[in-house]
């Protein structure tokens, strides 16, 4: 694996991660006690930052700091179970919203 590698794997899995979070860079930022500028550019592979900076990002993202640099195919779904879970909350409310529209829509 070449240091560019490696950097593309950072990149990749701390936006990858941010995102399936819901989380925005100015939240990351906040929690990882970066600037927003600094996590843009180590999204971008720019920029590589030091371990006490990698531990930070890795507990605001609640994972391991070996997750940040996971290869793509190395990661497992049991991994992203907090993935399923928030697509069944989305579900669960589509499911209460249109059960809510048609009890009103279907009672005039």
């Amino acid at each position: 694996m070449t240091e560019s590698d490696i950097r593309n794997n950072l990149s990749r899995n701390i936006k990858t991660f941010r995102v399936v979070q819901k989380m925005s860079q100015a939240e990351l930022a906040e929690k990882a006690e970066i600037s927003i500028p600094f996590l843009s550019q180590i999204e971008c592979g720019n920029k590589f930052p030091s371990p006490a900076i990698l531990a930070k990002l890795a507990d605001a993202l609640k994972i391991s700091v070996a997750d940040l640099f996971a290869e793509k195919n190395t990661v497992k779904s049991e991994e992203y179970k907090f993935m399923i879970d928030a697509m069944k909350a989305v579900l669960q409310g589509q499911v209460k919203s249109f059960e809510d529209f048609c009890s009103t829509y279907f009672q005039k």
